[in-house]
């Protein structure tokens, strides 16, 4: 086949200043070296028509289980030589689904009598897929293989290392590292804007290009081995070549098939933006060899079809989505979107599309859209994210759109080069652009044949055929009956309340002493290999359907690592904003809704109406997300399956101080919502866009504003106010004035009134001045658990810092201007003030959980001082560069150098040990002792009943020695070192410990 004479149309486009790539070389035919063939179901053959064992009909009621229970039951049935097991019949009618039907296992097919008979619709708000197919997690992988050769896109050959532990037929993945080399030579790093090394540029190892593929063959003379379907960017030594690691678990489910048949999302037909209902009609990951045939997909918000990354070897052939309901914004609308290898398209349509046939981060390839169209579409097909490779589409044709595959930074957060090695064949657009990175360049291409078919020709020998309904194909089969089972109740999860007890967090008779965490609320990353390192996790993040830490969490995974890891307790607030494009910390309205994902989902529910200043709907404060309310619920049932505790906080200080992007797009502010709040509107920024909202929105004497706040208050309590591990505050930073805190306890114990033998427990995390005042409060203090002392501290010479609250500063701002070049904590303190600001809020109120800040000075001194924790705010940090006077009054302060862990994060980890080994059932019952020992200004005593163990503190000195009388005659002395974790036995002489040397000692004395 020739290439057609007319030249490559070549986009004019301006790349960022720092990145300058010509595009001018003639280009051969199929430039790429890819044979794209090799995509679709089995890598090209004709689709299977199965035969039916079971039937089932529709009951008018929820079929959720009737269906579930079909497919379970056929994949019980052995498979057959084909790879399938059998199929199931839906007979015609409407099955109405509550939850989600999932397959799990090989070899089954779920087919309807046709998309205009047989409908399954997705009741309820939950945001789920419709159907879900493939294995839940990754599999599990042998040592890695290094890569030796170079490979260009497009090879069946890789050389390695050694091909010893490999065998012809295993399964593999082949890894592509993203290098910082690479990263560098393609420019997707040191890219312009405030924070771009934190949102923009590309971190090492977050594009990675992930092959799964089969060894067809082995050469162990020269360690070669042939696999199953070409690679699609080059392995290269001088950036890390790659890797292979062979399959060691169970292998890939396989053999799936969704035919003849519609599948529909109920939605509020009064909101045409509607988002609480099903984003996802079919979702495949972790599987391979599967087939989408002859379905309609109606009013779902993200996709008829999504194929993540770890799906291969799909085709989705005359399939139709219609009629999404969804914001037009970004991640909604996107009807065909493949992230996954060997994907085909085929005969397809789409309709209202924000990217009707997208390709998305890191797609693996070769994928191929092939005769598909798009109508009415409302943004450009393409590639969006980052780095798909290998795509070809031909005769797509997009008449209301461009369809395009650039650099790209306005649709992704840090997309940059969102293709490689890819084609636009012969498909028509507004307009059809290519431009490519260095040596892995994209074309468009017109030509009088088809690329994919005379591949396929050339490889297989076969063309493609018409693709029919099989649903009348076959004679009647059995019709399916859910078994009916015994009304026996359920038992519910076992829970483990965490108790406060003389002002110690107890589990079951155990005392709890370890770190607390703060929860993500703002920047993100899409890349499933860094976000969870790179930005954290958060129970509010969305990434329409990616499940993954650092983008939408699976809860149980999330509370699990949380308990491995020996949290106390974690902080969690809303996030700072929904939209990743105001981590640029910019004021403008936006142009359009392409919100970067993962979002950071509101306690607001969107409207519908108007447009906001993120480009979404806006908000309607007096009605809630049940996304988001839903994600708290399920995370605080967890936390008290697992036994930590959750301080939860209804508002983000941040929102309403410091700076306007804080404000701009905030569901509260009156640009960005349908409620009279009485706020001010536009936001009253004064210079260098500070915005000082906070004692305007936290205010008790604007009527309209407090009921809003008062409604929100209660529908909070009634999703939360029943789970036993949750713990309420205000905000994050609450810096605002004494009068809200007191109303908002005021709501807890109506609430409370009205819900008999329900507690709300609460937390102060704010100013010193408000958490007196609410102390001393005689019926407000009582509703006091804990008390988080972050903002206040004694300095190494005795004096007092304690910054007001009220004051329309937030508090990292009063430390700033107090401490030049520190923000969210002060400088260090001593441990002798650290213990003196603990013991004395312990003494006043023994039966509170006091968390202070360590301040550099470590656990111990709060332990000693009877506290329950340290804050989860940690201070002792290395100081930013000195602010200046701009960055000072705008709250951009420097950003503070890497550092590495503090100096005592060992001696953190080795106390907590000690504690649980010797003191976890008796550290609740030991209380501050005075005038136990002879040095008592370094030298500090825990101790309880006589039948109690004392432990005591030596900061400093050769000794301890003990003044007081010690109820037992006989005890069992033990040396504890905090910074090696060590213990060696202690000998008293005449009440005189010699300590092993003059550094901090823990001596713990159990009675005998």
């Amino acid at each position: 086949m020739r290439v057609s004479p007319t030249p490559l149309l070549l986009l004019a486009f301006t790349a960022p200043a720092s990145i300058s790539f010509a595009q001018t070389a003639a280009v051969p035919h199929n430039p790429t070296g890819i044979d794209f063939s090799f995509a679709g179901y089995e890598a090209g053959p004709a689709l299977p028509s199965i035969p039916a064992v079971l039937t089932v009909r529709p009951t008018g009621s929820d079929d959720t289980a009737l269906l579930q229970s079909a497919i379970d039951r056929i994949a019980t049935l052995p498979i057959q030589p084909n790879g399938f097991r059998s199929a199931l019949l839906l007979q015609p009618g409407r099955y109405r689904i509550a939850g989600q039907l999932t397959l799990r296992a090989s070899g089954i097919v779920l087919r309807g009598s046709g998309p205009t008979n047989t409908t399954l619709i997705a009741e309820g708000l939950s945001r789920r897929s419709l159907i879900e197919a493939g294995a839940l997690t990754d599999p599990t992988l042998a040592t890695p293989i290094e890569v030796t050769e170079d490979a260009p896109a497009g090879s069946l050959t890789l050389t390695l290392t050694s091909t010893d532990s490999l065998t012809t037929g295993d399964h593999i993945v082949v890894r592509r590292p993203s290098t910082a080399p690479w990263i560098s030579a393609i420019s997707m790093s040191g890219l312009p804007g405030t924070f771009a090394n934190q949102r923009l540029d590309w971190q090492p190892g977050s594009h990675d290009l992930v092959w799964d593929r089969t060894i067809l063959s082995i050469d162990p003379t020269t360690h070669t081995i042939t696999l199953d379907a070409p690679i699609t960017t080059a392995l290269e030594k001088q950036y890390g070549a790659g890797t292979v690691a062979k399959l060691t678990g169970q292998p890939p489910i396989t053999h799936i098939g969704i035919e003849d048949l519609t599948l529909e999302s109920t939605f509020d037909p009064a909101n045409p933006k509607d988002e609480d209902h099903a984003w996802i009609a079919i979702l495949f990951d972790h599987l391979e060899d599967a087939f989408v045939r002859n379905v309609t997909t109606r009013h779902f918000a993200a996709s008829a079809v999504h194929v993540n990354l770890r799906a291969r070897r799909i085709t989705i052939t005359d399939t139709h989505a219609e009629s999404p309901i969804a914001e037009f914004a970004g991640y909604r609308r996107q009807s065909f979107l493949i992230d996954g290898q060997q994907v085909l398209v085929r005969h397809s349509t789409s309709e209202a599309g924000m990217n009707d046939f997208a390709s998305g981060l890191l797609a693996g390839g070769p994928n191929v859209f092939l005769d598909d169209t798009a109508t009415a579409s409302l943004g450009a097909s393409g590639a969006f994210e980052g780095w798909s490779s290998g795509i070809l589409y031909e005769r797509v044709h997009i008449p209301n759109a461009r369809l395009q595959l650039l650099l790209d930074f306005s649709r992704a957060q840090g997309a940059g080069w969102t293709a490689a090695n890819s084609i636009l064949w012969n498909s028509t657009a507004q307009s059809v652009d290519a431009i490519g990175p260095p040596a892995a360049a994209n074309y468009v291409i017109n030509s009088p044949q088809s690329l994919y078919e005379t591949q396929l020709q050339a490889r297989i020998g076969t063309t493609l055929l018409p693709e029919t309904s099989v649903s009348s194909s076959f004679p009647p089969s059995p019709l399916w009956f859910a078994s009916p089972k015994a009304e026996t109740p359920a038992n519910p999860p076992q829970t483990h309340p965490v108790q406060i007890i003389n002002g110690r967090f107890v589990l079951e008779g155990k005392t709890l002493w370890g770190p607390s965490q703060g929860e993500a609320w703002w920047r993100g990353d899409t890349s499933p290999y860094t976000a969870g390192k790179s930005t954290g996790s958060s129970v509010s993040r969305f990434m329409p359907g990616v499940t993954a830490p650092g983008l939408t969490e699976d809860l149980p995974e999330m509370a699990s690592r949380l308990k491995a890891r020996g949290i106390v307790s974690i902080q969690i607030n809303p996030g700072l904003w929904y939209d990743h494009r105001r981590d640029a910390h910019t004021v403008e309205r936006r142009d359009d809704g392409n919100v970067w994902a993962p979002f950071f989902e509101a306690p607001w529910a969107r409207s519908g109406q108007g447009t906001a200043w993120d480009g979404l709907s806006k908000f309607d404060l007096s009605r809630y997300n049940p996304w988001y309310f839903e994600r708290q619920k399920q995370f605080a049932q967890q936390a008290a399956q697992q036994g930590f505790l959750i301080f939860y906080d209804l508002y983000n200080t941040h929102d309403v101080l410091e700076i306007g992007p804080h404000w701009i797009d905030y569901a509260w502010r009156p640009a960005n919502n349908i409620n009279n709040t009485g706020l001010p509107e536009p936001p009253p920024l004064k210079p260098h866009n500070r915005n000082d909202v906070g004692n305007q929105f936290f205010s008790t004497t604007n009527p309209e504003l407090k009921a809003l706040h008062r409604a929100y208050m209660l529908h909070t309590f009634d999703q939360l106010g029943d789970q036993p591990n949750v713990i309420f505050g205000i905000a994050y930073q609450y810096a605002g004035p004494l009068e809200f805190e007191q109303f908002f306890q005021d709501t807890a114990r109506e609430w409370e009134s009205t819900h008999p033998g329900r507690h709300i427990r609460f937390a102060l995390t704010t100013s010193k001045q408000t958490t007196d005042a609410i102390l001393q409060d005689p019926i407000r203090s009582k509703q006091i658990a804990v008390v988080d002392m972050r903002y206040w501290e004694y300095r190494p010479d005795g004096t007092l810092f304690a910054p007001k609250a009220g004051e329309n500063h937030a508090f990292r701002e009063l430390i700033s201007l107090a401490f030049p070049g520190y923000t969210d904590t002060p400088p260090v303190t001593t441990p002798e003030q650290v213990y003196r600001a603990t013991r004395e809020y312990r003494d006043r109120y023994p039966n509170i959980a006091l968390m202070p800040m360590e301040d550099g000075a470590g656990p111990i001194p709060i332990l000693m001082g009877g506290g329950a924790s340290q804050s989860a705010l940690v201070g002792g940090r290395t100081p930013a560069p000195k602010p200046s006077a701009e960055q000072q009054a705008s709250a951009m302060y420097p950003l503070r150098p890497a550092t590495a862990p503090p100096e005592h994060a060992n001696a953190d980890h080795n106390l907590e040990a000690f504690i649980q080994t010797n003191l976890a059932t008796s550290l609740m019952n030991l209380s501050p002792r005075d005038g136990w020992t002879a040095a008592p200004d370094h030298t500090w005593t825990l101790a309880g009943s006589p039948k109690d163990p004392i432990l005591l503190y030596s900061l400093s000195g050769p000794d301890i020695t003990l003044t007081h009388p010690l109820p037992h005659t006989h005890y069992a002395a033990q040396w504890f070192d905090p910074e090696t974790g060590q213990t060696q036995p202690a000998e008293a002489k005449q009440s005189t410990y010699a300590k092993p040397n003059a550094s901090p000692w823990l001596l713990l004395l159990k009675p005998e």
